[in-house]
């Protein structure tokens, strides 16, 4: 793997950091601002050193869209604070695998699905995964496994806290599956036509006389549709309606501590920050596209659209 592959390669996931980082946020319940280190190859001997005892290892199974799988490895610590975050703590709760490592399953779960939902627009297609399942072990007994492996580090910055590392480990046979992805988006760059270019004074003079003159009117023509109100030609589109994107109806939200959770029982009642009868948001793609009024239709939930945000917002939502 040449050094421009892996700046190429390791360029594919920048424009999904701002996602991730949302994610993240919303989970703690901190700010917090992902940064991606170089994807390049290494080997268990480097991966021990950062890892020297007990590491929680959390595994992600592709399946769908891509071959075999990633690993996800942190230090104990790191595990702690991001679980107790999670779980409505200040963070600086010790590592515990009976608290700690079903929080953190869930968190990479959001993490990775995060990255399908992205990987999935570049593809054309749906990449999925498996719920992944963290657990506490050695990098020893992976040594077989990692002979051959390409890693790179999510670096976070949580408010408040010291900078923290997500390892990212991935087998080869993913990174032929994400160089593949990394050369389709670049070659549809290299599809748009380039910029005019003058050749001399003259056919800059030439243009510019030109655009002096009356400017031309005709009459718009736009394609005819279709009795589904669609565009008649829609294959250019055809692969971004085939896309799923997380739906999330959010009656509300509040914050309990520790103490207060562990006394719920069936029939405990949380008081959430919304009034009875007050709009509840509908958000897509982790991002708010719109609120309404909860609805009942024959035994099911549902929600009656009353309000949409600005069509800019609802584009940048489902990217």
């Amino acid at each position: 793997m040449n050094a421009n592959f892996t700046d190429q390669l390791t360029s594919l996931f920048e424009p999904n950091l701002e996602a991730l980082s949302s994610t993240l946020s919303t989970a703690l319940n901190r700010k917090v601002q992902v940064s991606l280190s170089e994807i390049r190859p290494t080997d268990i001997d480097e991966l021990q050193k950062i890892y020297p005892g007990e590491t929680v290892i959390t595994n992600v199974s592709f399946s769908a869209g891509m071959a075999d799988g990633m690993e996800f490895l942190l230090q104990k610590s790191t595990c702690a604070l991001l679980a107790d975050l999670m779980l409505m703590g200040e963070g600086d709760a010790k590592f515990s695998p009976e608290e700690h490592l079903d929080a953190i399953s869930e968190l990479i779960g959001q993490l990775s699905g995060v990255l399908c939902t992205y990987l999935s627009e570049l593809k054309g297609d749906t990449v999925a995964v498996e719920p992944p399942s963290a657990a506490l072990g050695s990098l020893d007994a992976l040594t077989e496994k990692w002979i051959s492996c390409f890693t790179t580090g999510f670096q976070l910055e949580i408010d408040g806290f010291d900078s923290k590392v997500i390892t990212l480990q991935l087998t080869p046979e993913t990174i032929d599956d994400l160089q593949a992805l990394s050369q389709g988006a670049a070659e549809q760059m290299e599809d748009r036509p380039p910029p005019a270019v003058l050749d001399d004074e003259d056919d800059l003079m030439s243009s510019l006389g030109a655009m002096q003159q009356s400017p031309e009117v005709r009459p718009a023509n736009f394609e005819e549709l279709d009795g589904s109100g669609s565009v008649s030609n829609p294959q250019s589109i055809d692969a971004l309606m085939e896309l799923e994107l997380p739906v999330i109806i959010e009656l509300g939200r509040t914050s309990m501590f520790i103490r207060d959770i562990l006394e719920l029982n069936p029939g405990s009642i949380v008081e959430l920050n919304k009034l009875s009868g007050e709009p509840v948001d509908l958000f897509i793609n982790d991002k708010r596209f719109a609120c309404g009024e909860v609805v009942v239709i024959d035994e099911n939930f549902g929600i009656r659209i009353t309000d949409l945000v600005k069509v800019e917002d609802r584009i940048r939502t489902l990217k």
